[in-house]
């Protein structure tokens, strides 16, 4: 017990270290970090917030007033079969691809405080029900980033697959589902309903936009640390600066690998790569909404390094076949 004590507060002592270097690094160049986050604020508000707002309003309306058991009923008993999980996971499955990041880790969470299903199911499901909508994948990477319709398809294509097979991938033990989770499928509604809702929402859009924020910044912090050992990241036409800015938020990782001068399928691939992971920045929006089932930063990212690989193989054989 001693011992583990000991290793608890070694990591706590780490933690503060490492925080207090970061602060220290703003005081260095405050001016520059201040750009950073009002990026990461502007890309928020001028694309996450509009889009995200009214998915996560109705899809909270939708889970409190039971109209998960609609589509679980439809879509749960394959589910339940393919990954062990209770049927009304495939209702975040489908939330998930309707309205991206970090919906279906936001409907993961509700159903789990409401004791719909199990943290086993919470594990289990983050491994599938964790996707970019097909807004951003077809509008912004593929229009917008790219240029190229067909290859947005592919990306999405690609990252829905690449999502299914890591579904398989996290539940390969077998499990007998509870009977007892169909029979907590209905709620009630309450009768501040819509303002419990359009509050629940406000403050989870509020999480998200605050890790785009910081998440930005600690790109730009990382970016200086290295340069000052020596080591350039460059803006763009480099695979590598575009892997290191994907580490932390995805429309960056994109937009460098749009410039790259490379083949089509393998830009794709690259930006599927970067969609499917999600950047730390979905890493920790998702820690944000099923951390209440104990699942910690450490199991999130393995589940979404894993997806991205994936990804990135699927892509990579859709892709030289059709662009």
């Amino acid at each position: 017990m001693r011992v583990d004590g000991i290793y608890i507060v070694m990591h706590v002592r780490k933690a503060a270290v490492f925080v207090f270097f970061l602060l220290l690094l703003m005081l260095l160049a405050p001016s520059r970090y201040f750009d950073s986050v009002k990026g990461g604020v502007l890309l928020f508000t001028a694309s996450v917030l509009p889009s995200m707002l009214p998915y996560f309003f109705f899809t909270k309306i939708f889970t409190s007033v039971g109209g998960a058991s609609g589509i679980s009923s439809t879509v749960g008993k394959p589910f339940s079969k393919m990954y062990g999980v209770s049927p009304v996971c495939g209702y975040a499955f489908v939330m998930s691809l309707l309205s991206g990041y970090p919906v279906g880790a936001r409907v993961v969470g509700d159903l789990y405080e409401k004791g719909c299903i199990s943290r086993e199911d919470v594990l289990r499901a983050s491994a599938f029900a964790s996707t970019s909508g097909s807004m951003f994948v077809l509008g912004s990477v593929g229009s917008a980033i790219l240029g190229n319709v067909k290859m947005g398809w592919v990306i999405l294509l690609s990252h829905y697959l690449g999502a299914i097979a890591n579904g398989f991938l996290f539940c390969l033990r077998k499990r007998k589902v509870p009977k007892t989770a169909a029979s907590l499928l209905s709620m009630s509604s309450a009768d501040n309903l819509l303002s419990d809702a359009m509050y629940e929402s406000v403050l989870s859009l509020a999480l998200v936009g605050g890790f785009i924020a910081v998440t930005n910044l600690l790109a730009d912090m990382a970016a200086d640390v290295l340069a000052v050992i020596g080591v350039r990241i460059a803006k763009e036409g480099n695979i590598l600066s575009g892997l290191f800015f994907a580490f932390f938020e995805v429309t960056r990782g994109c937009v460098v690998f749009s410039t790259c001068a490379l083949p089509p399928y393998l830009i794709a691939a690259l930006a599927a790569t970067a969609i499917s992971f999600g950047g730390l920045s979905v890493v920790f929006q998702t820690v944000a909404f099923v951390g209440k089932a104990g699942v910690g930063v450490g199991k999130i990212l393995l589940r979404k390094a894993a997806q991205a690989i994936i990804t990135f193989v699927i892509c990579l054989g859709i892709g030289a076949l059709v662009l």
